[in-house]
This record gives C-alpha cells, sequence and structure tokens, in this order.
C-alpha cells in the first residue's frame, strides 16, 4: 500500500470504529439481564427522580428506589439541583409513563433501603432493564450497594463504556467521577 493509501485506511477504520460505538448502545440491551421467575407485575404512579418512582404493587402504593444505580439529585431537601439531575429525571419520566406496566424482582438480602423505599430490578414493557438504560446514556452512574449486587458488574462495564464515550453526564458535567 502506498503512503497516500494509509490515511484513507485509517479514516474508514476510525469512520468504522464510532459508528460502532453510536450503535452499541442500542444493541447492547439484547445482553440485558432478564427478569427472575419471581419477578411481579407493577403499574408506574408517578415518577420522583431519576432513580426513584412511586409504584402500584399488591393492593398498595410503594416508593421504589432502583437497584444498582444512582442518578443526580433533583428533589432532596436541602440540597441543589446536581448537574444532569433534570436530564435523567426527563429520561426517567419518559421510560416510565403513569400507568406502565413494568416487571420487577427484589435481589437477596433485604427488600428496604434507609429511608424505606422498596429497593427494585424494573425491566421496561420492551424487556430492557432500567438501570441499564439509565447507565448506558450517563442519566446514572452504577451504584453497588451491598448486598443488592446481582448486576453489579455488568452496570460497572456498562458505566465505563458511557464514560469513555462521554455520554450524558460523564461529558456534560466537570469533576463527575
Amino acid at each position: 500500500m502506498s503512503r497516500r493509501g494509509i490515511p484513507a485506511v485509517l479514516t474508514a477504520v476510525a469512520v468504522a470504529l464510532v459508528v460502532a460505538m453510536v450503535q452499541w448502545p442500542s444493541s447492547a440491551a439484547a445482553s440485558d439481564p432478564t427478569p427472575p421467575l419471581r419477578a411481579f407485575t407493577a403499574r408506574v404512579v408517578r415518577v420522583v427522580d431519576g432513580d426513584t418512582f412511586i409504584a402500584a404493587h399488591s393492593g398498595r402504593e410503594v416508593r421504589v428506589r432502583l437497584i444498582g444505580v444512582d442518578t443526580p439529585e433533583t428533589v432532596k431537601p436541602d440540597w441543589p439541583v446536581e448537574c444532569w439531575g433534570s436530564q435523567a429525571s426527563r429520561l426517567t419520566h419518559r421510560l416510565l409513563p403513569v400507568g406502565t406496566s413494568v416487571r420487577a424482582s427484589y435481589e437477596s438480602g433485604g427488600h428496604l433501603d434507609q429511608y424505606g423505599r422498596d429497593l427494585w430490578d424494573v425491566w421496561l414493557p420492551d424487556g430492557r432493564f432500567l438501570s441499564a438504560v439509565l447507565v448506558r446514556r450517563g442519566a446514572a452512574e452504577a451504584f453497588a450497594y451491598r448486598p443488592q449486587v446481582a448486576h453489579a458488574v455488568y452496570l460497572a462495564r456498562l458505566e465505563s463504556r458511557a464514560r469513555w464515550t462521554d455520554a450524558g453526564l460523564w461529558g456534560h458535567c466537570p469533576g463527575v467521577g
């Protein structure tokens, strides 16, 4: 190959890598964990913020905190709205419109957090794992809080990819991470 052809080949390789990176988030959903056999169905009543919502389940309304993720704060009392918090909250509102039926499950080791919220893994009606969607789009950090760590390694890998591609908060919030 001539020296003149090398830049063209390098450009083609770079374009192919960028296209693969851009397409990766949509195709990665195929490798998301699936709901376990013990999963149950719940209906979204209201979204609170990026990682918390109210659901109707077993005849009562419960406050749900997503397992494995942490989104920037938007409604914490006496706390400023954090960088990318509004975007994370809007994304969760879009993914969980009122009345949406989701599949959910508990992990072993406790079902409530320190604030009395139910801790759930949640799957959207199309089968996508909600925590993974939020992490892929840079709307949440992977957050392993023992003992609920069934998907911690998977979510950490997604976060690494989101950081590398400057997705969401990783490309817009100085000093994050």
